[in-house]
Order: structure tokens, then sequence, then C-alpha cells
């Protein structure tokens, strides 16, 4: 049976020798996670079709969007290491106890368009770095 996303977790890492992952409140998206390998053609001469090899891994770009808690301070130290560009270590819980875990260099802040009827919302862009470690349950 499929299960609902309600429920995922975002966390992000302390940084230190024994990581304690930390749950930023109201993250709503995360994107895809994981990665992809690009091809790369090693078409001869000799060759009558096309050849390929598997490239480099390279992870997903992300926008995490975010409900604007001004005064959480786990939010307030995500939106603080985005600010500084900083490589952090996160783990996406889903609500079937699969595990996602990777390093992502954050790129920036931004507050998104404030509208009458609408929550505050921010999001951070990133750059995953490296593979996704999974861990099912």
């Amino acid at each position: 049976m499929a299960t609902l996303g309600a429920g995922t977790l975002f966390k992000m890492s302390d940084m230190e020798q024994t990581p304690v992952f930390t749950a930023i409140p109201g993250v709503k998206t995360i994107g895809t996670i994981g990665e992809e390998t690009p091809t790369v053609e090693v078409t001869s001469l000799a060759d009558t079709a096309k050849q390929y090899i598997a490239g480099i891994v390279d992870g997903e770009e992300k926008e995490i969007t975010v409900n604007y808690l001004k005064s959480d301070a786990e939010q307030k130290t995500f939106r603080e290491a985005a600010r500084a560009k900083e490589t952090r270590d996160f783990e996406i819980e889903y609500p079937d106890g699969t595990k996602a875990t990777m390093s992502m260099l954050l790129l920036g802040y931004k507050m998104n368009e404030a509208e009458m009827e609408a929550a505050l919302t921010f999001t951070v862009k990133a750059k995953q770095v490296g593979t996704t470690t999974w861990t099912e349950a």
C-alpha cells in the first residue's frame, strides 16, 4: 500500500564528531532525494552506433521551502547556515522509517513572496555533495 509523505522529517546535523540530527520544523518541500549518473559518449570511428559509459555521480540541486517561524531556534540555525553557505549533513526520515542521509552545500536563503492569504515561507537553495546513504527500516 502507498504511504503519504505527511510525517516526513527533515533533519540537520550539528556537525559534531558524534552528530546529532535535529528536525527543522515547518518544512514543506525538499525536492527529490538521491543522485543521477550522467552518460559519457565513447563512440569511436569504428562503431556503427553510439556507445556510452556511466559518468561521475552528480547529486541533486534542491530548493527547500519552509514555513517561516521567526523565533524557532532550529529554523534560525538553518537560515544562518544557508546565509553562511555552509556544507551540512542532513537526514530525511520518511513515515515508514526509511532514512536518507547526505551532505548538502547550502547556497543561500530568500524570503518568498508574501501573499494575503498564505503563510510566509522562505526557500534555501542547496546542492547535494557526494552520494546518499539509504537505510530502509
